[in-house]
C-alpha cells in the first residue's frame, strides 16, 4: 500500500472535531473550544476580549460538556 493511499485527500471531510462549551464569565458570552493537535487539552479564546482557557484532558475525565471560565 501506498503512504499516499492510507493519507486523507485535502479537502475531504474528516467529521466532526470534538469540542466543549464555554460561559465566558469575563464578557457574558458563550462559545466552544476544540481539542489541541496533540490532544492533550481543550483550548481557547474568548470572542470578546481574547481571554485564553485551556481543559486539560484527565484519565478519569468528566461528564460535564460545559465549564463556565471567570
Amino acid at each position: 500500500m501506498d503512504r499516499k493511499d492510507s493519507q486523507p485527500e485535502k479537502g475531504a471531510p474528516r467529521g466532526p472535531k470534538p469540542f466543549i462549551g464555554i460561559q465566558w464569565e469575563c464578557c457574558k458570552v458563550y462559545s466552544h473550544i476544540y481539542l489541541n493537535q496533540k490532544n492533550t487539552a481543550y483550548v481557547g479564546w474568548c470572542p470578546r476580549c481574547g481571554k485564553r482557557a485551556q481543559i486539560n484532558l484527565s484519565p478519569t475525565g468528566s461528564k460535564s460538556r460545559f465549564f463556565n471560565v471567570s
